[in-house]
């Protein structure tokens, strides 16, 4: 098993975990956002259980030998990394009340581990081996 397929297997582990916390715990703190319909705040948290559940696909399909695949991992990096930064300048949800420190803390680390899956994954296509058809 090559360096970068682990370093990508271990991120999105990670990325899953802290995902989970931060959708699903009282751990992170839970923040009032009325000025949001109940069909939009649905709809982001379908994105994100969506997001979750195709990351844990990964996960268990394995990434081994497929080119689509891997340019999978890439969109789910870009797309982790969006919601991330996405929460911490409050663009989307925005809130009347500030962010906890546990959840400020928790969405800087899943936008780093968001670009270290981008650069792990990219080594990672780059080190598969080429299929040539005859």
């Amino acid at each position: 098993m090559n360096k970068a397929r682990i370093a990508v297997l271990a991120i999105l582990t990670l990325l899953v975990i802290n995902l989970c916390f931060v959708i699903f715990s009282n751990l992170v703190g839970m923040r009032a956002l009325p000025d949001y319909s109940p069909m939009v705040m649905t709809l982001f948290n379908v994105f994100l259980i969506t997001l979750g559940l195709l990351s844990v696909w990964q996960l268990f399909a394995g990434i081994d030998g497929h080119a689509m695949r891997g340019k999978i991992l890439l969109l789910l990096a870009v797309e982790f990394f969006l919601v991330y930064m996405a929460g911490i300048t409050n663009i989307f949800p925005r809130s009347v009340e500030p962010m906890g420190q546990a959840l400020f803390v928790a969405e800087v680390f899943g936008a780093v581990l968001a670009v270290l899956l981008f650069i792990s994954a990219s080594v990672y296509i780059k080190s598969m081996p080429t299929k040539t058809s005859m």
